[in-house]
């Protein structure tokens, strides 16, 4: 991957379904970045000077803010090229975009990496806040803009690695109903690629993490099947945990939806009634990858009280490199 890998033969697309998640046509697609397009084009719409913005209400059920990366920032040392992060807004539902983007900066120059895709939070008074990852060292923290998304400022940094051979990453941002923040994350080394909290009552101070997942309750193990540790030798070095993705429900449960990459990989959850403070043993939602590239779920409560998640997937078809990749979905109840 990276800027001469696939993501060079790919675009940011956008598709939408009108019946809860059932079908998803190919009509319906918005392509809201074209990676190839031709590279000059790329960097005259990113780096534009002083370009009209639309009035967008960001408060506003209609309007949507993503952020993005795209290789086409300086050269690094070794002559590859930097990453650049950025946000888009669109005022009605992603069926059209702002011709102009807002650019991320971290504090002493570091690059900005968003490598979650979680929304953003609208507070009381009309301000929205990010969580995003800042590199190096990994560490995840808090933006926020109090302009409908126009600017971003760094807020805060709610974890760092303490050993600094990794970092913390892939954030996700709720608010519980009494107004506290409750941020999850995932420790890619002090604690073997485990999932973590931490919470704020201000956005600013945040609690140290902690691990919301333990070892020794795994439902995983006797969905093993014969032969998944004796594939490619990169499979069975896959992580218990990966991108989590936490979603407040509408009777105060939160649901945090990960994805695994050992053997059996596939997608899980976890549950917890009381706010946090105790999470329930891990369920399956599928256990039938071909191999470890898959996750990035996201998930939405929907009217019928069912949780339906997308996620990156696997599936051994015949295709190289243990099959094709694509996105699937889910649907359950917990």
């Amino acid at each position: 991957w990276g800027e001469n890998g696939y993501k060079k033969n790919s675009v940011v697309l956008l598709r939408r379904s009108t019946d809860g998640g059932e079908t998803w046509p190919a009509e319906n697609d918005v392509i809201i970045y074209d990676e190839t397009a031709p590279v000059e084009d790329r960097r005259k719409f990113l780096f534009q000077d002083n370009p009209s913005r639309d009035p967008i209400d960001l408060a506003h059920p209609d309007s949507m803010v993503i952020v993005n990366r795209t290789w086409l920032g300086e050269q690094d040392e070794n002559g590859r090229t930097k990453l650049v992060c950025y946000t888009q807004r669109s005022p009605d539902r992603g069926h059209t975009w702002e011709g102009a983007v807002t650019l991320l900066h971290a504090p002493g120059k570091r690059p900005v990496n968003s490598i979650a895709g979680h929304r953003s939070l609208v507070l009381e008074d009309g301000s929205v806040v990010l969580a995003l990852v800042l590199q190096p060292p990994g560490c995840v923290a808090v933006y926020g803009s109090d302009d409908n998304g126009l600017t971003w400022e760094f807020l805060s940094e709610v974890a760092r690695s303490e050993t600094g051979l990794g970092g913390f990453c892939y954030p996700g941002m709720i608010r519980l109903p009494g107004g506290r923040f409750q941020f999850t994350m995932l420790d890619m080394v002090t604690r073997m690629h485990a999932i973590c909290m931490s919470e704020s009552d201000d956005l600013y101070a945040w609690t140290k993490p902690r691990p919301i997942v333990r070892w020794g309750h795994s439902p995983w193990i006797k969905h093993l099947r014969p032969g998944d540790h004796s594939r490619d030798g990169s499979f069975p070095t896959g992580v218990f945990y990966r991108s989590p993705w936490p979603l407040l429900l509408r009777d105060g449960r939160i649901l945090v939806v990960f994805a695994r990459r050992k053997p059996p990989a596939g997608i899980g959850g976890i549950v917890s009634e009381d706010e946090g403070k105790s999470w329930s043993d891990e369920f399956i939602i599928r256990s039938d990858a071909s191999g470890p590239d898959l996750g990035y779920p996201a998930a939405t409560e929907l009217d019928d009280g069912r949780i339906f998640t997308v996620y990156y997937f696997m599936v051994e078809d015949g295709n190289p490199h243990g099959g094709s990749r694509f996105i699937a979905g889910s649907f359950f109840r917990i």
